[in-house]
């Protein structure tokens, strides 16, 4: 096979990178890709039906934590060795032991939880020892919206207006949550156990139930709360 008139440029996440050609003719079955530093991986290669001309679709993939940026490599397709361009891109993803976590909170409780979280993906991500997360009754905001709109609101009340209230009413408060064993940033394909203080919000109601998500670079934990009465309450 003849030389390509200008290298393949290859993207995406490390587990799956793509090129596209309209040079390559008539695909070989079979062919590998070299990326520095990592073992030979093997092609995935189809042509695209219904194109003119023929588009072949080339891909391979790389270790999961292969960190973003652009890199010189090579492929072989039909024993021709060929240059490639490389751009790996950034991809954030967390994995969380338990993955979910149901809590029973009074108003204005600080509770302490544990919970192991690994890096799967291929940047750092920051765990900051102070954040935020909402609350919300299941449907809160989904009702409100839909009472809004399908139900006439007051003379003295706009659509809008009765929305806001209505996922007020529905609202459990921030929950401020703080990262005491853990802090800091958690290279990729690291685990890491985390001991986390939750101060849920007097807005906490007894009887009810919330959910909402504490968040660690774009995974975020799921956790249901159920609000109990304060001690000494009815």
């Amino acid at each position: 096979m003849s030389p390509l008139a200008k290298p393949l440029r290859f993207r995406g996440a490390p587990i799956r990178l793509t090129a596209t050609s309209v040079e390559v003719g008539p695909p070989p079955k079979s062919g590998l890709a070299f990326f520095p530093g990592a073992a030979p991986s093997p092609l995935q290669i189809r042509t695209l039906r219904a194109t003119t001309p023929t588009v072949t679709l080339l891909s391979f993939r790389l270790p999961r934590t292969t960190k973003p940026g652009h890199y010189d490599g090579t492929m072989e397709l039909g024993g021709a060795p060929m240059p490639i361009k490389i751009e790996v891109q950034a991809r954030p993803q967390m994995r969380f032991y338990p993955a979910w976590l149901s809590l029973a909170a009074h108003p204005d409780e600080r509770l302490e939880i544990n919970v192991g979280a690994v890096n799967l993906g291929n940047v750092d991500v920051p765990i900051e020892r102070r954040s935020t997360f909402c609350l919300f009754e299941p449907r809160g905001v989904d009702v409100a919206i839909y009472h809004a709109l399908t139900e006439e609101p007051p003379a003295d009340q706009r659509r809008l207006d009765r929305a806001a209230e209505e996922i007020a009413r529905s609202h459990g408060g921030l929950v401020r949550a703080t990262v005491r064993e853990g802090a800091g940033k958690l290279p990729p394909g690291e685990f890491r156990e985390l001991v986390v203080e939750l101060h849920f919000s007097d807005r906490v109601r007894p009887g009810r139930s919330y959910y909402g998500a504490w968040f660690l670079g774009e995974s975020g934990l799921g956790i249901q709360v159920e609000g109990m009465t304060p001690s000494g309450g009815v």
